[in-house]
């Protein structure tokens, strides 16, 4: 009985993970919108995104670290209030700052819930299926790009985009409050002096695990932050058939994390993550042939989606196995740096656009993923020699 339990509060769980990765991608899919209603370039828009990834690694890291002592479920429930008063801030939102500053919250909040979720899912499951349980869990983050970022675009072709915000907060609330009801207390840790805990990357395997983090995602966000603008001027997309292109994205990139679930447990990490960079870097060169027709985008998403996603479940489950006993540190380090990848995406991306043009942003954000294929043997050349272990005094 405590089993189901425990599997159905990690299912809620991995709802949260959905909710809160719905209000981040989905200004992707609705920048235009954004862009026309508050009178602002699409470049500025897109800084919404570069100041969420900004503040949700502020959240994964540093509000992790200082909470880290106090009760999970309390931190973790008032995580989720925060998530609803920024969805709240976003719906009233009718000027640029206004809108900037709900980022803010939702991103911060988020990036707690994310850490502190996954691993109390981790912590609630049966010690077999461990890492299963942080897998669905970072599921529900793909789902967001499933259903819910192409969903949300969808539903801004036909109501006004600030509902979108108001619909992510009402869901929320039913969520708080089923967590609520069935999430067992856990205390709080003593935390690890800050600086302990920066010895962490001092672990040259660490490092340049973290390194490829950055890099792999700031050429995946360069491209997914500015999708709509890109596929609207070389495919002549409407925004419609900008959802139908996203949903093909997300739902392809759930089966990709599902995939990489698997695939790391057959084929172990090294290979998992190797090959899947290396298709992630192909599609990106070859999306700057096939965006100008609506087959070769829909395919070429559909790849890229698969892809991109294989990695993440691969790479996490790869840093946790080299520093088991500080996993929730290694997978605060983790997110905040991908999320400051995204923001150094949005950024970059917003700078071709600007200064270059929309349809060079594919090939150049391949070049991105390279680096992080480089770094990403490093750290399997360090792993496999003994080298770079650096232990921590305790």
């Amino acid at each position: 009985m405590k089993n189901n339990i425990n599997q159905f509060t990690i299912i809620l769980l991995a709802l949260g993970a959905f909710v809160t990765g719905t209000g981040e991608f989905v200004v992707s899919g609705i920048l235009e919108l954004i862009s026309f209603d508050l009178d602002i370039s699409i470049s500025t828009a897109g800084q919404l995104i570069t100041i969420y990834s900004l503040s949700y690694a502020v959240g994964a890291l540093v509000l992790v670290i200082l909470t880290s002592k106090f009760d999970r479920k309390k931190v973790l429930l008032y995580a989720i209030v925060m998530v609803i008063l920024g969805n709240l801030v976003a719906f009233f939102s009718y000027h640029f700052i206004v809108l900037m500053l709900s980022r803010v919250i939702q991103a911060m909040s988020g990036g707690l819930f994310i850490v502190v979720a996954t691993n109390y899912a981790a912590q609630i499951a049966a010690p077999e299926k461990k890492g299963s349980a942080m897998a669905t869990v970072l599921t529900g983050f793909t789902i967001s790009l499933v259903l819910g970022v192409p969903l949300g675009t969808f539903l801004a072709g036909y109501v006004d985009w600030r509902y979108i915000f108001l619909i992510i907060a009402l869901g929320t609330v039913l969520l708080l409050a089923g967590l609520y009801k069935l999430l067992p207390a856990i205390e709080g840790n003593q935390p690890l002096p800050f600086k302990q805990q920066l010895l962490i990357i001092k672990d040259k395997r660490v490092l340049t695990g973290l390194l490829t983090t950055i890099f792999w995602i700031l050429g995946y966000t360069m491209v997914f932050a500015y999708i709509a603008p890109l596929l609207s001027n070389t495919a002549g997309f409407s925004i419609e058939i900008t959802s139908i292109a996203l949903f093909v994205l997300g739902a392809f990139a759930f089966i990709g994390s599902l995939f990489g679930g698997y695939a790391v447990d057959k084929w172990g990490p090294d290979r998992t993550i190797s090959l899947s960079l290396c298709i992630h870097i192909i599609v990106l060169f070859v999306l700057a042939l096939t965006q100008y027709t609506m087959t070769g985008v829909f395919i070429t998403l559909a790849v890229w989606g698969i892809a991109t996603w294989t990695t993440t479940p691969a790479k996490q489950f790869y840093l946790v196995s080299l520093k088991p006993q500080t996993s929730e540190t290694v997978l605060s380090f983790n997110t905040a740096l991908m999320n400051v990848g995204m923001m150094l995406g949005s950024a970059l991306g917003g700078l071709i656009i600007q200064y270059i043009n929309i349809v060079h942003l594919s090939w150049i954000a391949g070049l991105f993923v390279i680096i992080a294929f480089i770094f990403i043997q490093c750290s399997f050349y360090l792993n496999k020699n003994g080298q770079g272990n650096y232990e921590m005094n305790e």
